[in-house]
């Protein structure tokens, strides 16, 4: 099997997503990890625990556009000449690795989401770097109001479906034929390890099926300091705030994101105080301070006001908690190269797409959604997403009831010298009516029915019953979508 690298967020972690469709015709090693832009990408290409991988690899996937969008929209506001400087040093690098490389675009409508998605086109065409673009079938193909029903993350099963066919068709993906001439910046990963500790350090090492990373603990009373890194700039954070005792945390991502610590880099002439939360976390450090002997990384034990934000840190929720702690695993850290010459926003346009270049595009190969939203598989994730409290209950109660009474007409079918009694119309009915009042009873709170929206949900699953050989649990699903909407429109009608 040939080998992937898979770069990106939390569609790339996503278990059933992307990454189980590329592991169906390949090895993959991802190194995704959620909440993240493309400068956590450019990181994993430089940490040395990663160069076998990256070496070895048959092709590079990077996704990135939506975290993109996300960072820069919501709380941390992202400014977007830091995510195309960030982009262009990450196309830059892939393209150096001279490896077939796959930019992936994920489907995503949100502010400012046509100059953000023509940054990663305007690059791919000037580096000649293969592209899948998600974002222009859907607009192409009418079905930009179907994806925005999801936000951030697609189904799994459009992104796995996805992944396999990029990982069947890799040979297709090429090296770059671009002959580019490109002075790179410099580039640097500096560990607590590696830098001045002042004060003691407690030291731990979270790990799980996906990560294993080594933690350092600021507190108060110790500090860091840099050796060695004259004419760099900060421009990323690694980090992974664990529990008091130093476990992984078990609370949800909803609460988690909610506890939350800051750290503090100190010099003559900046405060720069940056808050995380109880997730393995790579962010920016927007205000790229330069390092010298003066900066100094500390906890902020004086309650400083944050002078930046990241995207999953809510410290506007009431049930905040603020950590007296702040675990750091790494900085990432550049030293412009004065020869290099960036693209400024000025050649991204904003009211157009990108057309992007016939040689280099390989959105063919994503699979017809159009057709493919109509299969049982994308239909049963699909109400799972907009009804899951529905489908649960179809699981747990009606469909074992609905298997039970199809074994038994197809025994009666079958067996013919011994014909099954059927029940009469007026004991099927109390059957059906008590099946509905119970439906009513468990899930009046959580789909906010009146009675009779609940007999005629019951009414449609009957009719379904009947028609099981035609298809009649799969147009089921569709009629209940349709009753539930009419009933809405109803109840809007009488206020």
């Amino acid at each position: 099997m040939k080998n992937i690298v898979l770069l990106g967020g939390s569609n790339s972690v996503m278990v059933n997503g992307l990454q189980k469709g590329l592991r169906e015709y390949a090895n993959v090693t991802n190194l995704a990890l959620g909440g993240t832009t493309s400068l956590q990408n450019l990181y994993e290409l430089k940490r040395e625990k990663n160069q076998e991988a990256i070496q070895n690899a048959d092709l590079i996937i990077t996704e990135s556009v939506i975290n993109e969008l996300d960072n820069h929209n919501i709380r941390e506001n992202l400014p977007l000449d830091i995510i195309f400087k960030n982009l262009q040093f990450l196309y830059i690098t892939l393209y150096k690795l001279k490896k077939p490389v796959c930019i992936l675009i994920l489907p995503y409508r949100f502010k400012n989401y046509q100059i953000v998605i023509n940054m990663h086109r305007f690059l791919a065409n000037y580096y000649g770097l293969n592209i899948v673009d998600m974002q222009n079938y859907y607009q192409n193909n009418e079905i930009i109001q179907f994806g925005n029903k999801f936000g951030g993350h697609q189904l799994a099963v459009v992104n796995r479906n996805v992944g396999k066919e990029i990982a069947k068709n890799i040979d297709i993906f090429k090296i770059s034929k671009k002959s580019l001439d490109i002075n790179m910046p410099e580039f640097k990963i500096v560990t607590p390890e590696n830098m001045q500790r002042n004060g003691n350090f407690k030291i731990f090492n979270p790990n799980n099926s996906m990560y294993n990373e080594i933690v350092y603990r600021l507190e108060k009373g110790n500090s860091l300091s840099f050796n060695d890194c004259d004419g760099y700039e900060i421009i990323g954070m690694h980090s992974w705030n664990l529990e008091n005792s130093g476990e992984i945390t078990k609370l949800g991502f909803g609460i988690a994101t909610a506890h939350c610590a800051s750290i503090h880099l100190r010099n003559k002439n900046n405060d720069i105080v940056k808050p995380t939360s109880k997730l393995n976390i790579f962010c920016e450090i927007q205000a790229e301070p330069k390092v010298d002997s003066n900066l100094i990384v500390k906890f902020n034990d004086e309650n400083l006001d944050n002078t930046e934000f990241y995207v999953n840190s809510h410290l506007e929720k009431p049930y905040k908690i603020i950590l007296p702690y702040f675990d750091l695993i790494a900085f990432f850290l550049c030293k412009p190269n004065p020869k290099m010459k960036l693209f400024d926003l000025s050649v991204i346009p904003t009211d157009k797409d990108i057309e992007i270049d016939k040689d280099i595009d390989r959105s063919y190969l994503i699979p017809n959604i159009v057709f493919f939203k109509d299969s049982m598989e994308f239909i049963d994730e699909y109400i799972g997403h907009l009804y899951p409290n529905i489908v649960k209950h179809i699981d747990s109660v009606l469909t074992p009831q609905i298997i039970k009474k199809t074994e038994a007409q197809i025994l009666s079918q079958l067996n013919k010298n011994t014909p099954q009694i059927q029940p009469s119309l007026e004991a099927e009915n109390k059957i059906l009516k008590d099946k509905i009042k119970e439906l009513e009873t468990n899930y009046q709170k959580a789909i906010k029915v009146k009675n009779h929206l609940s007999y005629k949900l019951g009414q449609a699953l009957i009719k379904a019953n009947k028609n099981w050989y035609k298809g009649g649990y799969i147009k089921f699903i569709f009629e209940a979508m349709k009753i539930k909407k009419e009933h809405i429109n109803k109840d809007k009608s009488h206020i």
